[in-house]
């Protein structure tokens, strides 16, 4: 085979397209994958073992909406009452040294677009610095702003409102 058709030119392999083999296709070669007729299931867990998972419930507990996590009233200083959800946050987060976290804040739809998506970010990054300050490698961690775009309730009523102020942990995949 001519490097001009080989996919894979760093890795030798005697396959059609130069690739180590891959019977499962889920991106891990036979040869390192512990699984290598079950596909890896790709939820930023273990991701690199080829084999599927599920995410354990520790950390299950710490994806979607952080309930507890909240702040001072338009700003991005982190309530005191919101430390014990943060504390058992890192706990998590040191245990399950791989995990890469995406920290996405929402706000809802009162003042302007612009100001709702600064003070969102400025949120999610006031939970990474928290986490980061408490062990958390800072390159696991990404923040975003999401401002009022994604409202999970109707903004019409305070309940409501209360509800679309929020953070949120996404597992980051890897692949």
């Amino acid at each position: 085979m001519g490097d001009d058709d080989d996919r894979c030119p760093d890795r030798a392999a005697r396959t059609a397209d130069g690739c180590p083999a891959d019977a499962d296709g889920d991106g891990v070669g036979d040869a390192s994958d512990r699984c290598p007729t079950a596909a890896e299931t790709p939820n930023g867990f273990q991701d690199d073992d080829g084999c599927p998972d599920t995410l354990p419930r520790a950390i299950t507990r710490f994806t979607g909406v952080i309930r507890g996590i909240t702040f001072e009233l338009s700003s991005a200083r982190i309530a005191r009452a919101s430390a014990p959800q943060l504390d058992a946050a890192v706990k998590v987060l040191l245990a399950y040294p791989t995990l890469r976290l995406r920290i996405r804040g929402h706000t809802d739809s009162t003042g302007t677009r612009q100001a709702n998506l600064t003070l969102s970010r400025e949120r999610a990054e006031a939970v990474r610095d928290y986490l980061s300050q408490h062990g958390v490698a800072a390159d696991r961690l990404v923040a975003e702003g999401v401002g009022s775009e994604e409202p999970v309730a109707l903004n019409v009523t305070p309940r409501g409102r209360s509800r679309n102020r929020r953070i949120e942990f996404r597992i980051e995949v890897s692949r």
